[in-house]
């Protein structure tokens, strides 16, 4: 199924519509909140970051939550979705306004991340609600569907955001452009009043916070005791996914600050910057158009096999030449390879994992992503100079990835043939069609 015709049937859904329109609005604030957070702190000419500095900073932002994520998860496991959802938001747009007041007051300070880090805290936990609420507005049959069209369309939503944004900033400031962030989470909040029921489906009865948060460690080891075997290998391959992603994303960074930019010129930088991540944007695109056509064909961990092998390939055909046409070109196909990735995950764990564990699994899955960003940082600091124009680290990124890629359908099998016998032994135990993900 192409994605239009995906986006076609899916819009028919009432559901799916509402959940789709509260993605949009929520992921284009994003948007217009990380542009202006990107020219406060990244492309100020008063702050001259280097590599340490700025993996340093992605980890402040992005690995606590990363640690809390499970916990936290639980609550979608507990409590109605929907009600955490529109929730979340209320405090979002509270916190991201409390942001453009330490901007006015010229902020960049250890304080000034820790709000930042609330406001990407809560952002993930409702992407999270998002994913976790997916399997109750459609099919499951059209679950690669609908995690190709909802979070493409929201990362689409997310890059015209940042255009938004980009656009307000060149009139006004940056403050003004994170206060019209804030308005538009509060319409994101709106939208996600009018959500359907999402789950979960055994809802405790009690939603006092004691009471959920006295079970959130019988909810975790609950969660660690029954997750199938392919759905741990499948969170250990969001981070894998992340790393050639995260490791570009900050190698472009440093040479539209180094050999790239232009002297004087925090604009053009930043433009220039802009253009690779359109480069990015158009590769999320393509993998939301070819995913839900290739994916079925070839199931869906051969795709993503597959996948991770192009993106081996392009880092060592194109890295060793560095220039901004080919960074952005090394830009999309990553950026699409990774998408594609993404997108099976979600189906899969969608299919593998019981309703009642999905909120808890996507935290998971939210907290190997940005460990696995994290991660790509912390190499591209360790490895790259300040101006980022060295080719050898890309390459052995290259091979780590074609060896995953390789190693990646066997150690399925052996997942999938673990989950079997534990099912069965499950039934002789239980009875058949009892045991976990026995529909599967």
């Amino acid at each position: 199924m192409t994605f239009l015709r995906a986006l076609v049937m899916l819009h028919r859904l009432a559901g799916f519509r509402r959940l789709l329109l509260a993605r949009v609005t929520s992921q284009g604030s994003d948007g217009v909140f990380q542009v202006a957070l990107a020219s406060h702190v990244l492309f100020n000419p008063e702050r001259n970051t280097d590599p340490t500095t700025i993996a340093a900073a992605f980890a402040v932002v992005l690995l606590p939550y990363s640690f809390l994520g499970p916990f936290a998860g639980t609550l979608l496991d507990r409590w109605p979705r929907r009600r955490v959802i529109v929730a979340g938001q209320l405090v979002r747009a509270g916190v991201v306004l409390a942001v453009a007041g330490l901007m006015g007051l010229g902020s960049a300070g250890v304080g000034f991340f820790l709000v930042v880090l609330l406001v990407f805290s809560v952002n993930r936990f409702v992407l999270a609600g998002f994913s976790a609420g997916l399997p109750h507005v459609i099919a499951r049959e059209h679950l690669v569907s609908g995690n190709s069209v909802a979070p493409t369309t929201g990362s689409v939503a997310y890059f015209l955001g940042g255009v938004l944004g980009g656009l307000i900033g060149a009139l006004s400031s940056d403050v003004v452009v994170v206060v019209a962030a804030a308005a538009g989470i509060l319409v994101a909040a709106g939208s996600a009043a009018r959500l359907p029921f999402l789950g979960p489906d055994t809802a405790s009865r009690d939603l006092r916070a004691a009471a959920v948060l006295g079970g959130i460690g019988r909810g975790l080891a609950e969660a660690a005791r029954t997750l199938p075997r392919r759905a741990r290998l499948l969170l250990g391959l969001v981070f894998v996914s992340r790393l050639p992603f995260g490791f570009v994303l900050l190698q472009t960074l440093l040479l539209f600050r180094g050999p790239f930019a232009q002297p004087n010129q925090q604009a053009g930088n930043a433009v220039g910057f802009g253009l690779a991540a359109v480069a990015a944007a158009a590769g999320f695109g393509l993998a939301a158009v070819i995913t839900p056509w290739l994916a079925p064909r070839w199931h869906p961990v051969p795709f993503s096999a597959r996948m991770l092998a192009v993106s081996a390939v392009a880092l060592l055909v194109l890295a060793p030449w560095l220039n901004p046409w080919v960074v952005s070109s090394v830009n999309f196909v990553v950026s699409f390879a990774a998408q594609t990735v993404k997108i099976s995950i979600d189906s899969l764990l969608q299919t593998h994992v019981p309703d009642p564990l999905l909120g808890r699994t996507f935290a998971l899955h939210d907290m190997m992503y940005n460990s696995g960003l994290v991660a790509a940082a912390s190499l591209a600091a360790w490895t790259l100079p300040r101006s980022g124009a060295v080719t050898w680290p890309s390459l052995a990124v290259a091979g780590l990835l074609a060896v995953i890629a390789a190693g990646l359908p066997a150690a399925w099998g052996a997942a999938s043939r673990a989950d079997g016998r534990a099912v069965g032994a499950a039934e002789d135990v239980i009875g058949p069609g009892s045991g976990p993900g026995a529909a599967h």
